[in-house]
């Protein structure tokens, strides 16, 4: 396993990535927003300075290097943790997260430097262009105008047993979601998983158990990881979230799995706050990140006290303007019962009723987003046309109705 220690983004804010983001796969505006390729010549200059400065919000490159680490003192709290009554270390993290200072940036629940940055960037490229409208590959499938998926990380065996009714209630509104178990923490009973799995769900890894020692040290993460990624593949398991979302993005992207979700938009409450101020797919490394991009029902139930479907609903209706990924990260653990299974219930109505909104799974995500990165777009006797090895779903869209640039 190739920890990518040395990968030039993380040293060098402001030069290249080729480590972390191949050609094919990069996190440059002319990339995001694929464009036809005969306009890369003309803005190549814009293109190349655009990956760094993206590049400064999605690697958290904003923070300072310890910060983009997990909290030191976090091994202390782990030792002790399972001798901790939940609703104890609950309040004792409420206390903690609500004494230490905040950061002004990112901006909570909703923080659009990144949004702002593509539109500026392709503003400006029309601008050079001289053109007042023009095509690109549209960031969903079809004609869908914005993208939702649902994820849980599954914290203990009570959350285990209710999966398959929280799977039935998704169902019923025409949904289906994945499932992350730490696969060391507690017996896992994979028929119940398979269940699941045969009826669409999908499965990926919450990390080995909510220890704090994958990303502890080089060390550390030299010795777990390969256990990790057999496991994981013991289990056809593609999907990975680390526990309490801890992260340092040089490793995950060395990690052998299709996707990561460990990062948020934007998430000052976690034991290891940031963000990458993004609400589309990146790519890391050679994984697609999938950030969640809602707030988490642990933090607006344990730690802030709000009402989930308040900002649930407040949130995914600004990422849907913005034609962006609405990203649910919960825990059956918390929301499996009562008033808070009733409160996403709710939510999973609002979703349904959401127009042009793409339902789907984090691998179809991640799979539309790699092959659409592997496209191109070129203009032929004034019309749009998409070509690539799999175009399958690929439409071309006019700025002037593509929702990000409204």
């Amino acid at each position: 396993m190739a920890l990518g220690l040395n990968s030039s983004v993380f040293q060098n804010p402001g030069g290249p990535s080729p480590e972390l983001a191949p050609s094919a796969s990069s996190n440059d505006a002319f990339s995001f927003w694929k464009l036809p390729e005969n306009w890369r010549d003309v803005l190549g200059p814009m293109v190349v300075a655009s990956r760094a400065g993206a590049e400064h919000y999605l690697f958290e490159l904003y923070l300072d290097e310890k910060q983009r680490c997990p909290p030191a003192a976090l091994g202390t709290y782990y030792g002790i943790r399972k001798f901790i009554p939940r609703g104890v270390r609950h309040w004792l993290n409420s206390t903690a997260i609500h004494a230490r200072r905040r950061n002004g940036f990112p901006n909570w629940p909703c923080e659009s430097v990144l949004l702002d940055f593509w539109r500026e960037w392709l503003k400006q490229a029309m601008e050079k262009l001289r053109i007042s409208d023009g095509w690109h590959i549209g960031f969903w499938p079809g004609e869908t105008r914005c993208c939702v998926v649902l994820t849980h990380d599954v914290e203990s065996p009570t959350g285990l047993e209710r999966m398959e009714r929280i799977a039935d209630i998704e169902q019923r509104y025409g949904f289906l979601s994945s499932w992350n178990l730490p696969l060391a923490q507690y017996p896992i009973d994979w028929l119940r998983v398979e269940r699941l799995r045969a009826r669409g769900f999908e499965i990926g890894a919450h990390g080995l158990a909510h220890d704090g020692k994958l990303f502890r040290s080089e060390a550390d993460f030299a010795e777990l990881g390969p256990l990790l990624e057999r496991l994981a593949r013991e289990h056809s398991l593609v999907g990975f979230r680390s526990p309490s979302t801890l992260r340092r993005a040089e490793w995950i992207a060395s990690m052998a799995f299709e996707y990561d979700s460990s990062f948020a938009d934007t998430d000052p409450y976690e034991p290891q706050p940031g963000g990458c101020c993004s609400i589309f797919p990146f790519h890391l490394g050679g994984l697609l990140e999938l950030p969640y991009t809602l707030p988490q029902d642990h933090t607006l139930i344990h730690i802030i006290h709000r009402d989930p479907l308040q900002m649930w609903c407040l949130k995914a209706q600004w990422i849907a303007a913005a034609g962006g990924m609405i990203l649910l990260l919960t825990h059956p653990d918390y929301i499996g019962t009562g008033e808070y299974l009733a409160r996403y219930e709710e939510f999973l109505k609002r979703l349904r009723d959401l127009p042009q909104a793409w339902h789907a799974l984090p691998s179809a995500v991640a799979g539309w987003w790699r092959r659409r990165s592997r496209m191109s777009l070129s203009i032929e006797n004034g019309q749009p046309v998409i070509k690539g090895d799999d175009t399958t779903g690929a439409v071309a869209v006019r700025f002037s109705r593509e929702p990000l640039c409204e």
